[in-house]
């Protein structure tokens, strides 16, 4: 018995490190944006501010010569909301095809498009900068749309997929007794019961285009197409200089829609992803 009391404690104090030190980076960021320069470039840093300040924060938001933080905002919420509406419709359709049907190459299909996940985004740039250049979306934000969904697709398939491998057979077998063709038992069955999957889909849909910068700041050359990553980056990031209270005061701003998200979405996000990971 004091055994496994003893593993029981050392199994929380594992937890509590591991969790401290995932979220120091973040009290950083947070205790930082609350800096003047003198305190950042000192050589003794101490974690609370010793005289805070908010020229970060009024920076950013109320700064409108320098920082356009309203029109780069609403550009991330377009690009990361239709990412996330486009990466659903394909995901749900494809992940309940691999699920319900039996073909030649079904099982190919399904590695090829896992194998996708494993290539780095960077050697996407080039053929996805010619192909959008050859089609006049360069600067266009639809451009960043469409290059989130090829890169979220794929694992949001296989995360549907899994989802819908938990839903009971049988419930396609009733519906198509009671004369219900495939997409209606899809659409009218099946679909209304995936609701956790589809949380757990979207939010990570939407945290892949909210936080993206490499291919934002290639494709999206204009200021007024920026979305918040590149323009928080191009403004407090300079030549010679970082403006460190400001680019951790954009970095506060850019993960807090998420934490809501997340906060509101939680037991959703989290029956989601159990679901997947049980096969009936």
């Amino acid at each position: 018995m004091k055994e496994n009391g003893l593993k029981k404690h050392v199994k929380i104090i594992f937890v509590i490190v591991f969790c401290a030190l995932a979220v120091f980076p973040f009290l950083w960021m947070i205790s930082t944006s609350f800096k003047p320069s003198k305190e950042i470039y000192t050589l003794t840093p101490g974690f609370i501010p010793k005289d805070p300040t908010l020229t970060g924060y009024r920076d950013m938001l109320f700064n409108t010569s320098q920082f356009n933080m309203r029109t780069w905002i609403k550009n991330s919420v377009i690009v990361s909301a239709a990412t996330t509406l486009f990466s659903l419709a394909i995901a749900t359709l494809g992940g309940y095809g691999m699920s319900r049907f039996r073909f030649r190459g079904r099982a190919a299909l399904g590695y090829i498009i896992l194998m996708t996940q494993v290539l780095p985004g960077s050697l996407l740039i080039i053929p996805l900068y010619v192909i959008l250049n050859n089609m006049r979306l360069l600067n266009k934000l639809i451009a960043l749309v469409l290059a989130y969904t090829t890169f979220s697709v794929p694992f949001c398939t296989w995360m549907m997929k899994s989802f819908f491998d938990t839903v009971p057979k049988s419930l396609d077998e009733a519906a198509s007794v009671e004369g219900c063709d495939k997409f209606r038992t899809f659409y009218m069955v099946i679909l209304p019961l995936t609701g956790p999957g589809l949380a757990s889909t979207g939010i990570f849909a939407f945290i892949a285009g909210w936080n993206e910068y490499m291919f934002a700041s290639i494709f999206m050359r204009r200021y007024s197409q920026w979305t918040l990553p590149v323009g928080i980056a191009e403004t407090a990031v300079g030549q010679y200089s970082t403006n460190w209270t400001n680019l951790m005061a954009g970095g506060v701003i850019i993960a807090l829609p998420i934490v809501i998200l997340f906060l509101c979405l939680q037991r959703y996000l989290v029956s989601g992803m159990t679901a997947g990971a049980v096969k009936q």
